[in-house]
């Protein structure tokens, strides 16, 4: 009898989250599609798509030589949503007028305005297209990160998972450094941040539940390559610590305890 409950009550609460994933889904914002003059023009552009029925306002400086120009590079604006990614470009560059000197894109650097420009633009609306593409495999897909050194690596994110980027550097002196990013970190508490560095282990799925949110574990090299297999957790040798202390410890607090007893015995060694 108590079983049966249980399984009602959990079927039920089951249910209830599936109604309300489909809400979501259903309002979801719709792209306007463009069903102006052929070719493009910025004029038919600006006109298909009222500011009023989109995120983004056409407050920027000269819209018509934006578009003029994104036109003459060979870019086709097919929905509103083309529209407000490529109006949040235009305000990208904007930003980055105030800045001199080096330009950085990924692992590309230009001194030239104009050379920087043109690959930002490239490099900005290839993102959307690859975004848009994720989302029509996957209408889940709210996110897409961009890894690798020449951020090419396209990893769609969906809105049922959890993600982390651990990037663990081991230098020759055995001193270590842990990076840890991503969508998923806010949820993450410090022992299961400790647990994944020096234990090796993944969280459990979200909220607890065999059949919860997923959590996806994306381990990177310094380059932001995605390591093809899971690195082994750090280690003694890694901090330089003696094989006789205990291993694995169970918290931050247990680690410094060991260093500090470690530190202590090797003052108290070169004392005699």
């Amino acid at each position: 009898m108590v079983r049966d409950i249980r399984f009602l009550v959990i079927f039920t609460v089951m249910l209830c989250l599936c109604v309300v994933v489909a809400c979501v889904e259903t309002e979801r914002t719709l792209p306007i599609k463009y069903d102006g003059p052929q070719p493009q023009t910025p004029k038919a552009i600006l006109e298909a798509f009222d500011p009023n029925l989109i995120k983004w306002k056409t407050d920027i400086d000269n819209p018509i030589e934006w578009f003029q120009m994104l036109i003459d590079k060979g870019f086709i604006i097919e929905d509103s949503h083309d529209f407000q990614a490529y109006l949040a470009i235009r305000k990208s560059l904007d930003e980055r007028t105030s800045q001199h000197g080096i330009w950085r894109l990924y692992n590309e650097e230009y001194n030239d305005w104009e050379t920087f420009k043109d690959a930002f633009i490239k490099r900005k609306i290839w993102e959307h297209k690859q975004f848009k593409a994720a989302q029509q495999k996957n209408s889940n897909v709210w996110w897409v990160d961009f890894l690798g050194a020449d951020g090419k690596t396209v990893i769609p994110i969906t809105n049922s998972s959890r993600y982390v980027k651990v990037k663990i550097t081991k230098h020759k002196n055995m001193d270590v450094g842990v990076g840890m990013t991503g969508g998923g970190v806010s949820k993450l508490s410090e022992q299961q941040k400790f647990d994944l560095v020096f234990k090796g282990k993944h969280p459990r799925n979200w909220g607890g539940w065999k059949w919860g949110w997923g959590w996806k574990i994306l381990y990177l090299d310094e380059e932001n390559n995605i390591l093809p297999e899971k690195p082994e957790p750090i280690n003694r040798e890694d901090l330089g610590l003696p094989p006789d202390v205990p291993w694995p410890p169970k918290n931050q607090e247990h680690l410094d305890m060991i260093i500090n007893e470690v530190k202590q015995r090797d003052m108290l060694e070169e004392d005699r």
